[in-house]
This record gives C-alpha cells, sequence and structure tokens, in this order.
C-alpha cells in the first residue's frame, strides 16, 4: 500500500532505526504502531504531513526484513527514500550503534530532517555533554547536530522531536500518542482525550 504524505507517495508510514539490543522496544513499537486506529474525525484531513490515514501502514524494520538481502546498505538506503517517517528508538545502546547513526544521516540527507522523531527509552538526552555522565547519552551524534550543505555534521546543535517512554517521564501510553501525533500533525490533545474515552468505556462495562 503507498501512502501519500506531503506531496509525494511512500511505500512505508515510518522506518523504525534501533539497536538490536533494544528489540524488545521496538517489537512494541511496531505493534502498537500498526495495531493503532487512527480517530474517525480525523481521517481524511490534510495537514502538512498530508492526508491523515485509517491506519499507520506498513512500518519497515531493517532488522526484520533486510535478513537475508545480499546487499545491506542500499536496501537500507531505499527504505528510508521510501518511508515517509523514521522513527528512531533512543538509548545508550542504540547512541553507540553505528547502523543508527548511517540511518539518521542518510535520512537527513534526503532532506527530511523535520520527519525524524525519537522514542527515549532509557539513558539520557545528551548526557555526553555532562562530565561523568557520558554513559548514558540517548542520541546518536547525528540527532544531536546539524548537517551543512554538503550533508557533513557540524558544530551546531539540533533539537531532536522526542517522546520519553521512562518512567516518571511520559511512560509509554503517552510516548506513543506522542509519536503518533506528531507524525499524523495534530494536538496530542485530540488523540489522548480519545484514549481517556475508550478507557471509560471499558470500566464502565467491567
Amino acid at each position: 500500500m503507498t501512502r501519500v504524505t506531503g506531496s509525494r507517495a511512500f511505500q512505508y508510514y515510518a522506518f523504525i532505526s534501533y539497536s538490536h539490543q533494544d528489540k524488545a522496544w521496538a517489537d512494541w513499537l511496531h505493534k502498537t504502531l500498526e495495531t493503532y486506529a487512527v480517530p474517525k474525525r480525523l481521517v481524511g484531513q490534510r495537514t502538512t504531513a498530508g492526508l491523515i490515514p485509517r491506519r499507520l501502514t506498513p512500518i519497515f524494520r531493517d532488522r526484520d526484513e533486510l535478513a537475508s538481502a545480499h546487499d545491506l546498505g542500499r536496501n537500507v538506503n531505499e527504505a528510508l527514500a521510501q518511508s515517509a517517517n523514521l522513527i528512531v528508538i533512543c538509548s545508550p545502546r542504540s547512541a553507540a550503534s553505528p547502523w543508527v547513526q548511517e540511518e539518521v544521516l542518510a535520512y537527513k540527507r534526503l532532506g527530511r530532517a523535520e520527519r525524524i522523531f525519537c522514542l527515549i527509552v532509557d539513558g539520557e538526552p545528551n548526557a555526553s555533554e555532562l562530565p561523568g555522565r557520558e554513559a548514558e547519552e540517548c542520541f546518536v551524534p547525528a540527532l544531536r547536530f546539524e548537517l551543512d550543505a554538503d550533508g557533513q555534521p557540524t558544530a551546531k546543535r539540533a533539537e531532536p522531536i522526542a517522546a520519553d517512554a521512562r518512567a516518571g517521564k511520559d511512560g509509554k501510553s503517552n510516548a506513543k500518542l506522542k509519536l503518533i501525533a506528531g507524525m499524523l500533525e495534530v494536538g496530542f490533545d485530540a488523540l489522548k482525550q480519545r484514549e481517556l474515552r475508550r478507557r471509560a468505556r471499558r470500566m464502565t462495562a467491567v
């Protein structure tokens, strides 16, 4: 199925970039996005991200879909180019992953930095700048710095769009909704209120 976003069509709604050590998070995110039903009153509305779809499918996961590919680099780049959004699962493991670094760089070089969304699951954003806490960094350098006209990293700080699934922060449920709201370019409250109404109906039924 082809998704129309902005002025062009994409094969995938999103590409999930992650460290294999965070596979459990990738499994959860993949399932929760592909099974999410967009509120009916929003479906078909046009935002700067394009027409709002009924479902956020398909979602691309490189570790699953390219396991038997012979040319990983080419196939990853093709999938990135065909993805309307890039979601990066951020943790100290992914911050040290050359795969994640290269995927973020490749997506930014497509001119789509504004369609990169982060899901923080562990560690601390920008901890590499805190003495003694460098190992807690959860953002790869490609997320933390902007690129120049030649697609090379600069010293200019970037401000990644992030939802925080850590305990005491957004939590998993709100982080999921923040990611979805960002990709759809709708207000978080528009999705949160629907979730609260559904929860209230379930409690009433019980």
